[in-house]
């Protein structure tokens, strides 16, 4: 079958499977062969769910094709990052008149809160703003569906806004792209790569799918599984656009892989989650067998080499918190040292939040491992309103005016620190402002405090606020302009923020502004691991899509984690909780299908209750318990006379007799003398 999909010359084709049957490795053969036969390499485009995705997937190709100068040339890219490239040809500039200079999450937060001069309920806001992302993932026409009233001026407020910015956000890139490429101003743009291999496409929107689908110039091949439909921070995948991609298309060569690789045991514990809710309970995995691949040849059952006894499948049960992190990861010490070095390359920690991504990475540096929480850790946290609570937001806007004086975003939120309503009603009256006088805002900001000084008094309310505020980025501009590598972390105040630490861990020393700044968007955008295998892997759900490991580890599976406590609760509608809990399933069965040959899930039993209620844990009882030193090391806080008894996840019962029985922690160490 690979060598079929190698050697395919029709238009188009779908290539369709259950998870680890070697869907990707399909599109690997495909554009390996495509380079072979003499095709240009930049004429190759493979896209991919995520930065983590392409970093794999390039690793893979890399490797197929022995570290060749070729496999660099091929053009691999999330869908995002393609709409943003054709955005930002001059063609589509002109057409579009957008800036395709996409809002972080922190940006973004400005961008709310200006959107909450409108004076409608935050609320109601947030829910109309959804709708609108929807409906532009969807391609709907916003004729067809924009009400007048509440929502046109919402609308209309949202664009004054981002043209003020020179911005646009990440939700409506997609549309914006297809619109442009469907449109007689985007023809030269239409089938820019000759051959496009779509990874995950059930992952995309449908906008997003309709611009892959016109960058094809001779060749479309999608790959994928509905029931690995994966939505990473609140995008809106269109899996119908993959089950129903030959319906809708003519001429359509659809493959079907059917056989697995890998463990036997985590093919069969996937396939008892597909019996349930929303999955598509006929793609399953069939008997495994061994099968070439990139990354070598995996037997029949599996098993590991140096740990030939070790279960493909485990459960392993803790008391708490403290003790599945303190055991685990003399478990995973203890791998380690016998699989020895660079093994730790192999090994993938699924993790339910962020909190328990750094606990993770602090336990096992104690261990004296390398580890990485990027995928999960990256962006910049904090509030804006309060400068104590906002270092890293301030270095990061720093560094964008360093990096672009001229940066619209960059002075929108560089004028917002330190005010309870980040300054949004003097911003407003600057956006007035500068449209009355046929400025940008960024043109009318640069001249404020000349006009009041002139006039002797404020053009609009509180404008001596923004001139102050201007005045003092221009300082801080001039002054450090020349900053470069590590002088500039210092300059920004960045060098000891946990923020900037895996960035400045790619510097050499000598970056300008502009090339850090790259740099750190990329980590607050998507973020990778660091290029080295002695580094432990911690990950969230969303983000194991495109990545695979030897060990997988999905660890506090508990109720309330995973699947999430909104999927308990009685508040909402059970169509609603239902749809949740079908998400949540698809997350946990892309998640645990990932393990090439061993696959532990790890739950507790109770936590503190105040650990509980933080963390968002299902609570099944309250209860006391008498507290004792228990001279254990591990991360702090989580002492305390009221329990809460949690549960493990869910899908533990749902995958039925696939799901072996739980061995206690203690139990597990003690068989390999650790406690």
């Amino acid at each position: 079958m690979f060598e079929d999909i190698a050697h395919y010359e029709g238009r188009l084709a779908k290539v369709c499977g259950p998870a680890r049957s070697g869907k990707t490795e399909a599109l690997l053969s495909r554009c390996v062969a495509l380079v072979e036969d003499g095709i240009a390499p930049n004429g190759i485009l493979v896209e991919v769910s995520s930065a983590l995705s392409a970093q794999a997937f390039r690793s893979r190709l890399r490797a197929v094709m022995g570290q060749k100068e070729d496999a660099d040339k091929v053009r691999i890219a999330t869908a995002k990052e393609l709409c943003v490239e054709v955005l930002s040809r001059e063609d589509a500039l002109a057409a579009t008149g957008r800036r395709p200079r996409l809002l972080s999450s922190a940006e973004y937060n400005f961008f709310l809160e200006d959107m909450k001069t409108l004076g409608q309920p935050v609320r109601r806001l947030r829910k109309m703003l959804e709708f609108f992302y929807a409906r532009w993932s969807l391609l709907e026409e916003e004729r067809d569906w924009l009400e007048p009233g509440e929502e046109s001026k919402a609308r209309a407020h949202a664009a004054k806004l981002l043209e003020g910015y020179g911005a646009m956000l990440s939700q409506e890139a997609a549309y914006v792209c297809a619109h442009f490429l469907n449109s007689d101003a985007g023809a030269s743009a239409r089938g820019s790569y000759a051959y496009v291999l779509c990874d995950d496409y059930q992952n995309l929107s449908h906008a997003e799918q309709t611009c892959l689908c016109l960058l094809a110039g001779k060749q479309l091949i999608v790959a994928g599984n509905p029931n690995q439909e994966v939505s990473r921070r609140g995008e809106h995948p269109y899996a119908r656009g993959f089950v129903e991609f030959e319906t809708l298309r003519r001429n359509v060569q659809v493959f079907e892989l059917a056989q697995t690789y890998g463990a036997s045991e985590v093919a069969a514990f996937s396939n008892a989650l597909c019996a349930h809710g929303s999955m598509n309970g006929e793609i399953l995995s069939k008997e495994p067998g061994a099968v070439a691949c990139s990354h070598g040849e995996i037997n029949e059952d599996g098993a590991s080499s140096a740990l030939p006894d070790a279960p493909a499948v485990m459960c392993v049960k803790w008391s708490t918190p403290e003790d599945e992190l303190n055991g685990l990861t003399k478990y995973i010490r203890a791998l380690a040292d016998e699989e020895g070095e660079g093994s730790e390359g192999g090994m993938c920690i699924v993790v339910p939040n962020r909190r328990w991504a750094r606990m993770v990475q602090r336990m096992l540096e104690k261990r004296g491992f390398m580890a990485s929480c990027a995928p999960v850790a990256g962006g910049i946290g904090g509030d804006p309103r309060e400068l104590d609570r906002a270092h890293a937001l301030i270095a990061r806007t720093k560094l964008a005016l360093l990096a672009d004086e001229h940066d619209g975003v960059a002075w929108r939120c560089w004028c917002g620190f330190g005010n309870h309503l980040t300054n949004s009603d003097a911003w407003g009256g600057l956006v007035s402002y500068a449209a009355q006088k046929g400025l940008s805002p960024l043109e009318a900001l640069s001249t404020l405090g000349d006009v009041i000084q002139r006039l002797g008094s404020e053009p609009f309310s509180r404008a001596s606020v923004l001139a102050e505020r201007y005045k003092s980025g221009r300082a801080f501009i001039e002054k450090n302009a020349s900053r470069k590598g590590f002088a500039l972390l210092r300059a920004l105040g960045a060098e000891d923020l946990f923020e900037f630490l895996d960035v400045s861990a790619l510097m050499e020393g000598d970056e300008s502004a502009e090339q850090v700044e790259k740099l750190m968007r990329a980590w607050e955008s998507d973020p990778v691991f660091p290029d080295d295998p002695r580094v432990i892997r911690i990950v969230s759900y969303e983000s194991m899509t495109g990545i695979e490991a030897d060990w997988v580890f999905a660890i506090a599976a508990v109720d309330g984690f995973v699947p999430v406590r909104d999927a308990f609760e009685v508040v909402s509608t059970e169509e609603d909780r239902n749809a949740l809990t079908n998400e949540q399933r698809r997350l946990f069965y892309n998640a645990v299908s990932k393990a090439r040959k061993h696959l532990v899930i790890s739950y507790f039993a109770k936590a503190a209750l105040e650990l509980a209620e933080q963390s968002k844990m299902q609570v099944v009882r309250v209860r006391a318990e008498e507290q004792g030193p228990s001279g254990q090391e591990g991360p702090k806080g989580f002492a305390s006379s009221r329990i809460a008894v949690v549960r493990p996840s869910m899908f533990l019962a749902e995958a039925g007799d696939a799901c072996p029985g739980s061995i206690g922690g203690q139990a597990l160490l003690a068989q390999l003398g650790l406690n």
